[in-house]
């Protein structure tokens, strides 16, 4: 019963830690777009995951990524022995499983065709527009409240509860921007604090910015509907462990 608990625990792990992986473009967890078909857990601590995206023509380098990512969120948990993740169902499969698998570069991986730190910028960009849009959706929320935009401008993250600015925190960290409880609520891409008088546009470019993400997001789960019949919940399909856990 405590190994079949164990198994359990394993699992859930692994899909928190996938949790953690972004579509760069999106800006949501893969988990929540259905975007992870399965994932498997041993006995002996080998963990497997099986990704699926909305077409069979998504872009390689945003593949990547979530390949990439994913492979290292899982590996960094201290109980995984050996870790694989599977990229199905895309035309560039092969080369990024191996790639992934072996622990190359993009630039590796697709030779002649990838300037190896056009990788790192195109993250740094969407990065930053999931940023904005977080804080675009936080001043908002506040506006409605009744804060003036000398409020907002003078207001740290820990000047709200931590269920509001848990996304925008994640952000930050990614970007290594300060995620402190006395950052600046408000910042531009390298955390200087927006002053009162430039808060309407910020906000402005954080609509602008969350609109486009939607409505990507909204194409993209009807694409990945369309394909695989609609997104399952993280995990759902499991196979078999060396145990026989699933």
């Amino acid at each position: 019963m405590t190994a079949v608990i164990d198994a359990v625990d394993r699992v859930t792990a692994v899909n928190q830690a996938l949790a953690a992986v972004l579509d760069p473009e999106l800006d949501r967890p893969i988990t929540e777009l259905g975007f992870v078909r399965s994932v498997s857990v041993a006995a002996d601590g080998a963990v497997e995951a099986r990704l699926r995206l909305p077409t069979y023509f998504c872009a390689p380098n945003f593949a990547w990524l979530m390949v990439d990512d994913a492979r290292r969120e899982l590996a960094a948990l201290p109980w995984v022995s050996v870790c694989t993740v599977i990229l199905e169902d895309h035309f560039a499969s092969e080369e990024i499983n191996e790639g992934v698998g072996r622990g190359r570069s993009f630039a590796q991986a697709f030779p002649g065709l990838a300037d190896p730190d056009r990788l790192t910028e195109l993250r740094a960009v969407f990065l930053r527009k999931g940023h904005l849009a977080a804080q675009s959706r936080i001043g908002r929320r506040l506006l409605e409240r009744g804060w003036t935009h000398r409020q907002l401008a003078d207001a740290a993250l820990g000047d709200l509860p931590d269920r509001l600015t848990v996304t925008l925190r994640r952000r930050r960290a990614l970007l290594g921007l300060a995620d402190d409880a006395s950052a600046p609520l408000f910042t531009d891409d390298d955390g200087h604090p927006v002053p009162a008088a430039g808060l309407e546009e910020h906000l402005r470019r954080g609509r602008t910015a969350g609109v486009g993400i939607h409505t990507n997001t909204e194409f993209c789960e009807g694409l990945l509907a369309t394909r695989y019949g609609g997104p399952e919940q993280p995990g759902a399909e499991r196979s078999p462990g060396k145990d026989g856990t699933r």
